[in-house]
């Protein structure tokens, strides 16, 4: 592992500081905008303005998306040249992300779902579980059919979303049980959307260093971590 950062391109590192020091960015300004709000601070060019905030629309959105979209057009190019399953379904399995966090489909598949009482108050659960588990299905059986030496890179990429996935389902579902969706708000989405956000982060960084394995015959400025500088 060593050795595959220190070979990693300079470039490569220096989109990852980049894209690293934005997320540090985003959460403060959402911590600072959090401040303003519960102090009322109304002299604040901040208060009020819900684009510094975690909802829909607002930056900390924006900037998951456009990370995501990333991982999305570097699975496909790793598929377009390997020819490998896994990388075609996990381009998938983030396009299912990214339309259930744009269009809250979980949301809206699960208020149908509880409407069974043998269901109850878990269909946001199930629904979660349906929309995810087809594409990580193919990506698990991409995982296995491929050929020993990569299957590394592939271990790695699914840490990565499963890291993703224990913020954005995991936590989001403990603080609703244990604490109600009502109290610790601030600190609830600095750590759910704030970790969601740096996983993101941390499976672009597997992208870069794990890149000339993934795609190893092409080389030059073609290699997929390449893309980081213009995440």
């Amino acid at each position: 592992m060593k050795t595959m950062i220190a070979t990693a391109a300079r470039p490569m590192l220096i989109g990852l500081g980049v894209i690293l020091a934005i997320d540090l960015v985003v959460l403060g300004m959402f911590l600072r905008w959090a401040y303003v709000e519960h102090a009322n601070v109304t002299e604040s060019m901040l208060y009020g303005q819900l684009l510094y905030s975690s909802v829909d629309g607002s930056l900390m959105e924006i900037w998951g998306y456009l990370k995501e979209l990333t991982i999305i057009g570097l699975a496909l190019y790793a598929f377009l040249h390997a020819k490998e399953l896994f990388y075609a379904a996990y381009a998938f399995l983030f396009l299912v992300v990214l339309a259930d966090d744009s269009l809250r489909l979980h949301e809206h598949i699960g208020a149908v779902l509880s409407q069974y009482a043998v269901i109850g108050p878990h269909g946001e659960i199930l629904a979660q579980a349906i929309l995810s588990g087809i594409p990580l299905a193919l990506t698990l059986l991409g995982m296995v059919r491929l050929a020993r030496d990569r299957i590394a890179p592939a271990l790695m990429l699914l840490f990565g979303f499963c890291v993703t996935a224990f913020f954005a389902v995991v936590v989001d579902k403990l603080h609703e049980m244990m604490i109600g969706p009502g109290h610790f708000q601030t600190i609830s989405t600095l750590v759910e959307d704030g970790g969601e956000l740096i996983s993101l982060t941390l499976i672009l960084a597997i992208w870069g260093i794990f890149g000339r394995i993934i795609v190893p015959h092409v080389t030059g400025d073609m290699m997929p971590h390449d893309a980081l500088e213009v995440a």
